[in-house]
């Protein structure tokens, strides 16, 4: 039984780390204000969601709490999904995934947000897009 114990501790502070260490689009949000489109940025006041590392922001919007972005990287679908897997629910997001071959659809929710994010191959079939619909609850 001690040694459960030791395992479940270890492992809630590891999720606690974890958590902290994972870089969220929320806590960086640039210095626009919600209610505006915005090019290159995240708009402040965005929902913490996981930041893909090396990804170009195109663009994203907030208004009455409804928000969205659009965001591009070079790298490859599969990775890209893996990641936001795994970072969502690091981030206390509920995920359902639905889709297959080059396009995906995480409907995700929290205590606060509901929203989706659609992972898929750009038209050029070399980038891969992330676009995200996010709404208070």
């Amino acid at each position: 039984m001690r040694e459960l114990f030791k395992i479940g501790a270890v492992f809630l502070i590891s999720s606690i780390f974890l958590t902290g260490c994972l870089p969220n689009i929320g806590s960086s949000g640039g210095p626009a204000d919600a209610d505006e489109f915005v090019k290159g940025q995240i708009v402040r006041g965005f929902p913490p969601l996981p930041a893909y590392e090396n990804a170009k922001v195109i663009e994203s919007y907030g208004k009455d709490n409804n928000f969205g972005a659009t965001i591009v990287t070079n790298d490859d679908l599969a990775k890209v999904v893996n990641f936001y897997q795994d970072g969502l629910e690091l981030l206390g997001w509920e995920v359902s995934v639905s889709g297959a071959g080059t396009n995906f659809v995480f409907d995700i929710k929290n205590e606060k947000n509901i929203g989706s994010i659609i992972i898929n191959t750009a038209a050029d079939n070399r980038r891969t897009v992330i676009t995200i619909a996010v709404s208070s609850r």
